[in-house]
């Protein structure tokens, strides 16, 4: 299996968290990979003629076409092949807005063919990066295709306002009111939210709420000896282990203990 990480031009830091990319033979993994609601928007560029299968919401999407956009998801997500080779862009929060100018509301909780959006121009991205030598100067293209966009694009009036709110989400884990957010931000109640659902896809309230699970299913990762559920449901702003418990089971499907003993046996490709 080869996993390697790439960082972003400086130009793109704000649009782009990371580069990743991954190869794996038939066998070398579970043909099942589990992804628990992460705090995910990526592009994803498939280089062998191959067929994945990714389950969520009761919807099975079969991925066989060059590159496919994920939107920020509300559940767990369930994908199925036999071995993978591809590269992926983990934007930042509101990312794709920044390159694409959509309503990020029609992107939550699907994945969709690139071709959708730019149409020929993914056919003479994919011939560019097919044709580098190596994996650098691939992300070397695709960055100057994603630079370009970004330049060029008209973005929503009130993005700023958005990304303002999804810093200070980020910043506690999930732990602010929207009173706070309205003040922090300057904004009314309402145009906060429309200023979120339209650039990130779901509502400020909800995204909270998976920022805070996604903070305490990094604790459980790494939890000590001496740590138990109630304290981490404690730290984490859950009002008792009931509660921590019910939202865990809202956005993987498994309570904390059954996460605890499934992840035991699971390989978990980082970041997908």
């Amino acid at each position: 299996m080869i996993y390697r990480v790439f960082h972003p031009a400086p130009s793109l830091c704000h649009i782009v968290d990371h580069y990743w990319y991954v190869c794996t033979q038939p066998g070398e993994i579970p043909e099942q990979q589990y992804f628990y609601t992460p705090l995910m928007q990526a592009l994803c560029f498939t280089f062998k003629q191959q067929e994945e299968c990714h389950e969520l919401l009761d919807r099975t999407y079969m991925l066989n076409k060059p590159a496919y956009l994920f939107g920020q998801g509300t559940c767990p997500r369930i994908a199925t092949s036999n071995g993978v080779d591809y590269l992926g862009v983990k934007f930042k929060p509101l990312g794709i807005a920044g390159i694409t100018g959509i309503n990020m509301e029609h992107l939550s909780n699907e994945i969709i063919n690139v071709d959708d959006i730019w149409c020929n121009e993914l056919e003479l991205l994919w011939d560019q990066m097919q044709s580098m030598p190596s994996l650098e100067s691939t992300i070397n293209v695709l960055e100057d295709f994603l630079l370009k966009k970004y330049q060029s694009v008209t973005v929503d009036r009130r993005i700023d306002s958005a990304r303002h709110a999804v810093e200070l989400i980020t910043q506690t884990k999930g732990n602010i009111d929207i009173k706070t957010l309205q003040n922090q931000t300057c904004t009314s109640r309402k145009t906060l939210e429309r200023a979120i659902v339209h650039n990130l896809g779901i509502t400020p309230k909800l995204y909270a709420r998976i920022v805070r699970f996604n903070a305490a299913k990094n604790k459980l990762d790494s939890m000590l000896v001496d740590e138990n559920i109630t304290s981490i449901a404690l730290d984490f702003g859950f009002y008792d282990s009931s509660h921590f418990i019910s939202e865990f089971k809202t956005f993987s499907g498994l309570t904390p203990l059954g996460y605890l003993k499934k992840t035991e046996k699971d390989f978990i490709i980082k970041n997908h």
